[in-house]
């Protein structure tokens, strides 16, 4: 399987939108709502925490388990993830979404070289994640920034569809993922993918080795997926998967938070994380 992975609100869904677009002929008022006209776009939903995959291979309801019951679950939900996956082959390419860091939990790995072939790896500046997390979820700036700089940090909460991410701090998950050695991983800086996104989009295309691969096609793909018309269609109709209408598709911008963000709250971000932020070109 292929995951795009990241910590949140870094550009996670910007990457299954732009593979979703290039595997099929949806529009932009399609891929906004993740389906079309006639069905569902499955493979915006494709995710490593849905309940159904782990449900399938647990003999105890899943509604309150706790992490390392996920964790010891993972393996073989992860197998079963990847059977469903198998059935998907004539919408290529395609991302399985993960927000997990590159961790073991309890002794047990939460990535394996044997259902993981090829990793997609956005990384966002954490001053702009912070302003996104923060319109997001509802939080304040403050709020978003303790939570980032939180090595306990977590996203998502377990519900009758999905499980949790464990994150760690922002730090914690850029370093682990940039530390992998056991199956491929494309890091990619969220402001690059902005400033060159035919570019880039082609260079992780390549790297998930998609068939006949075209630049017209990228362009395309990119072209459908641009952010003030996914905003626009998400406002008026309401967006897949959040309760705060018109903020899962925000800006897209690489420096708004030096516009939005209070210095201190900057401030904090760049002491919690300024060694990382400057091995990345963000200092």
């Amino acid at each position: 399987m292929n995951f795009v992975v990241s910590y949140p609100k870094s550009g996670n869904t910007w990457n299954r939108l732009v593979a979703a677009a290039y595997g099929t002929d949806a529009t932009h008022e399609e891929l906004a709502q993740f389906r079309t006209s006639e069905s569902d776009l499955p493979e915006l939903d494709l995710a490593d925490i849905n309940i159904n995959h782990y449900q399938a291979v647990s003999p105890v309801p899943l509604s309150s388990i706790d992490f390392i019951t996920q964790a010891r679950l993972r393996p073989a939900a992860m197998l079963m993830l990847a059977d469903h996956v198998s059935h998907l082959v004539d919408r290529r390419p395609f991302l399985v979404q993960s927000h997990h860091f590159y961790k073991e939990v309890g002794g047990i790995p939460l990535w394996h070289p044997k259902w993981v072939d090829r990793v997609v790896n956005p990384i966002r500046d954490p001053r702009e994640v912070c302003c996104s997390h923060a319109a997001h979820f509802g939080h304040s700036y403050e709020k978003a920034a303790r939570q980032m700089a939180n090595p306990e940090g977590s996203t998502g909460a377990s519900t009758e569809t999905s499980l949790t991410w464990i994150t760690g701090s922002w730090s914690d998950h850029v370093r682990s993922w940039l530390s992998v050695k056991d199956f491929p991983v494309f890091t990619v800086r969220y402001k690059d993918m902005k400033a060159d996104p035919v570019g880039q989009f082609y260079d992780i295309f390549e790297f998930l080795d998609v068939p006949d691969l075209s630049v017209s096609a990228v362009e395309d793909a990119v072209a459908r997926t641009q952010f003030d018309r996914l905003k626009k269609t998400a406002a008026e109709q309401g967006a897949p998967g959040t309760g705060h209408q018109g903020e899962f598709f925000r800006s897209g911008k690489t420096d708004g938070w030096k516009d939005e963000l209070p210095v201190e709250v900057a401030r904090k971000i760049e002491t919690d994380h300024g060694d990382v932020m400057e091995q990345l070109g963000y200092l």
